[in-house]
This record gives structure tokens, C-alpha cells and sequence, in this order.
């Protein structure tokens, strides 16, 4: 059950990379034609700023399980140096349930977004005028996606230091 728990984490993890790296290409993609069409028509598409912003928003909160599983995130590893093996893992430990209890609140406070968000209909109030719920739920899907890798990471590291 574990091994598949811990399959499924990085499946999807890998997934969000890819979600993220998409995301990002669309968005050059879209500047790239922002800046053409203002050149050569001399004219400016609203929707432009504001889908470039919502997917950059979308690949930083998805793609950051991606980044965890990699371990690529912003760490002080110079602390390590002072450390035992065992204590690196205590401290990695440590530090993976306070990420852990932060996702779990932005997950909340998330959801609560989204839902009132849905609810009463909020839009950008923009010309192009999408619904707000959707770049919002960004936040909360990331949220869910760091809370089930921060549980996968910390299924390793307890696996690696053995410290039950």
C-alpha cells in the first residue's frame, strides 16, 4: 500500500512538471504574440496579460510538487554540516510537518476562496472577465498536490532514517 501511495505521488508529481513546463511555454507563446500584435497591428488584446498572469501563477502552486520531489527547493543545507546523519533526518522530518501544517492552512483558506469565489460568482471585472474561481483553484490544487508529496517525503525519510 505504501509502494503505491508513494508510485502515485511521483506519477503525479511528474505530471505537475509537466503541467508547469506547458504552462510556462504557453505563456511565451502568448507574450510572443502580445508583442507582435502590438508591433506590427499597433493594437492590444486584453486577454493577454491576464491568461500569461494566471498561468504563471498556475505553474509556480502545481508544478511546486514537482520541485519537492525533486528535492529542488530552497533548503539551508550548510546546517547539515554540523549535524549526524540521523539528526539531518530528524531535523528534515521536523521541518516537513511544519511545510505540511502551512499546505494543510492554505489548502483551507484555499477552499474557501474557490468556493466563495464559485458561489457568488466573481469575476476579473476585466473585458475578457473570467471567472475567478478558476486561476483561484490553482492555489488549492497545488495545496492538495504539496500535502500528498510532503506525506510521501516524509514516508521516506522515516523509510531512510528507520527511526520508528
Amino acid at each position: 500500500m505504501k509502494n503505491k501511495y508513494l508510485n502515485f505521488c511521483h506519477y503525479a508529481s511528474q505530471a505537475c512538471g509537466a503541467f508547469a513546463v506547458g504552462a510556462l511555454i504557453l505563456s511565451i507563446l502568448v507574450i510572443v504574440e502580445l508583442v507582435f500584435e502590438r508591433y506590427f497591428f499597433q493594437r492590444a488584446i486584453t486577454w493577454q496579460t491576464e491568461l500569461v498572469t494566471m498561468l504563471l501563477v498556475a505553474s509556480t502552486f502545481i508544478g511546486s510538487a514537482y520541485v519537492l520531489s525533486e528535492k529542488a527547493h530552497v533548503s539551508m543545507e550548510w546546517i547539515y554540516d554540523f549535524l549526524s546523519n540521523r539528526n539531518i533526518i530528524k531535523l528534515k522530518i521536523f521541518t516537513s510537518f511544519i511545510s505540511l501544517g502551512f499546505f494543510l492552512i492554505l489548502f483551507y483558506f484555499g477552499f474557501l476562496m474557490v468556493e466563495e469565489a464559485f458561489i457568488k460568482n466573481y469575476t476579473t471585472g476585466t473585458v475578457w472577465d473570467p471567472p475567478l474561481w478558476i486561476p483561484y483553484s490553482s492555489m488549492l490544487i497545488g495545496s492538495l498536490l504539496m500535502i500528498l508529496q510532503y506525506i510521501a517525503e516524509i514516508i521516506k525519510l522515516f523509510d531512510e532514517g528507520d527511526l520508528r
